[in-house]
């Protein structure tokens, strides 16, 4: 009989400290690591390009909430602080979907006012599916009244010490079926293409440098050893679901875990990053 009370207190005692575990591993998923923001640098060497090395910030999946407007205004200053040439927004600016029982999104006005500073230099972007449900056409011109340029079916042109690159979008494939209007590279101009969904990479022009997209969040829940546990979207498989890949037919893209999250508010073994994409000739075609 004692030791089976004994047991028993055992095993309330390891009941106890799983319980209280998982407790603090979400207190850290969702209070943490959900707003403990990564720069990443990724460098890419271009045969196209000739001039100074490019510096493009790029930013995915904002998904701001009510209240996130000083997690907002942190991470425009941490972008501004890279110095970079140009600022590269990949959609999903909304939370959430209108009605949804799980939270509600920031205003698009809002949202578009904590991202103007972004504006100081060159800023393109996208729209994702959350601003499609949203309603595009409010989404859209929200951030292009701050002076942000939205590049989706068309391209616009950099100098970069007189060197030109394009940056080009495509629309949301996660909302569409087709990508719509491609822009293509004009013969000797790189082109950074933008897409929201990684999928859009399959749509890449020959030429284009390299598709920026975002969407997966970089599984958003990921095991340590194992990766992320399950995939947003299934034209996209898991091992897609971040960092630098380069598909068939020579394709390159860059998947970034993006800075908010969809669905619950938490991340885990799965930060919010945020990109410095670095372009530098090849070598041997330095000035």
């Amino acid at each position: 009989m004692h030791r089976r009370v004994n047991s028993l207190r055992l095993c309330l005692r390891v009941l106890c400290a799983l319980v209280a575990a998982g407790i603090l591993l979400l207190l850290y998923a969702a209070g943490v690591e959900s707003h403990w923001v990564q720069q990443t640098h990724h460098t890419l060497e271009c045969p196209q390009w000739h001039g100074r090395p490019v510096r493009l910030a790029v930013l995915a999946d904002l998904h701001a909430r009510p209240g996130d407007g000083p997690y907002l205004d942190r991470i425009v200053r941490q972008t501004l602080a890279l110095n970079p040439d140009a600022v590269l927004l990949l959609g999903d600016y909304m939370a959430s979907h209108p009605g949804s029982a799980i939270g509600s999104s920031m205003g698009a006005g809002d949202i578009a006012r904590h991202l103007a500073p972004l504006t100081a230099v060159p800023c393109f972007a996208v729209l994702g599916n959350h601003d499609h449900s949203h309603g595009a056409a409010q989404v859209q011109a929200a951030l292009q009244g701050v002076g942000i340029r939205l590049v989706e079916g068309r391209r616009e042109r950099l100098d970069i010490g007189g060197h030109p690159l394009d940056i080009g979008g495509i629309r949301c494939l996660f909302t569409f079926r087709t990508p719509g209007t491609i822009p293509r590279p004009e013969k000797g101009v790189p082109m950074v293409l933008l897409s929201h969904t990684p999928h859009g990479t399959t749509f890449a022009p020959r030429g284009t440098v390299v598709t920026l997209s975002g969407h997966m969040h970089g599984g958003q829940v990921c095991l340590p050893f194992f990766g992320p546990v399950f995939s947003i979207d299934k034209h996209v498989p898991l091992q897609r679901a971040a960092g630098f890949h380069t598909l068939p037919g020579n394709r390159p893209e860059y998947v970034s875990r993006g800075l908010g999250t969809s669905v619950l508010p938490i991340r885990f073994c799965c930060r919010p990053e945020l990109l410095l994409l670095e372009i530098k000739p090849a070598p041997g075609k330095q000035l």
